[in-house]
């Protein structure tokens, strides 16, 4: 089976991988965060609301 790579752990990203996740594919997700932040960005957590 293959695995699905996502990229970005904002609210898409997060959906998209619990929704592959659900229907029993192997999911890698990837975020940035902690490592680099934008200036948008406060929390260290997956799926920050970012309003611009």
């Amino acid at each position: 089976m293959s695995t699905i790579q996502i990229i970005g752990g904002g609210l898409a990203g997060c959906e998209a991988a619990w929704q592959a996740a659900e229907r029993g594919c192997a999911v890698e997700l990837y975020e940035m965060k902690p490592t680099r932040f934008s200036p948008a960005h406060e929390l260290e957590l997956l799926g920050e609301l970012v309003c611009s």
